[in-house]
């Protein structure tokens, strides 16, 4: 993001730079007209530039909003996920506990048919 604020810095100095080196060769003849259009086309270019930056700007603003909410939403599953592991491990246990008391009774059902 920094990069494109100082690639428009670099540029807007850039037509400066070539105006004043433009309007010093033309200084004898005085031209104000033509100076008058090379600055009003470098205020043009920091329009330009300074619009630029702040859509820019807007971007990394909405990319960063974003990556938030889906870093809190992973967390939030995450979260759930290991929730619902400790659910199935305990419904596991009960499982268990379940058929051995099954089987125990059933020896004991079929046992006393036995006797």
């Amino acid at each position: 993001m920094q990069i494109f604020g100082i690639k428009i810095i670099l540029r807007i100095q850039l037509i400066l730079a070539v105006l004043c080196f433009t309007s010093a060769t033309f200084a004898q003849a005085k031209d104000v007209s033509a100076q008058q259009a090379g600055v009003e086309y470098a205020r043009q270019e920091v329009v330009k530039a300074d619009a630029q930056h702040k859509s820019d700007l807007k971007q990394v603003a909405d990319a960063e909003k974003l990556l938030e909410q889906r870093k809190k939403a992973y967390e939030e599953q995450t979260k759930q996920l290991a929730d619902d592991r400790k659910k199935s491990e305990l419904s596991k246990q009960h499982l268990q506990e379940a058929n051995t008391k099954l089987t125990k009774a059933q020896a004991i059902l079929d046992q006393a048919w036995k006797e």
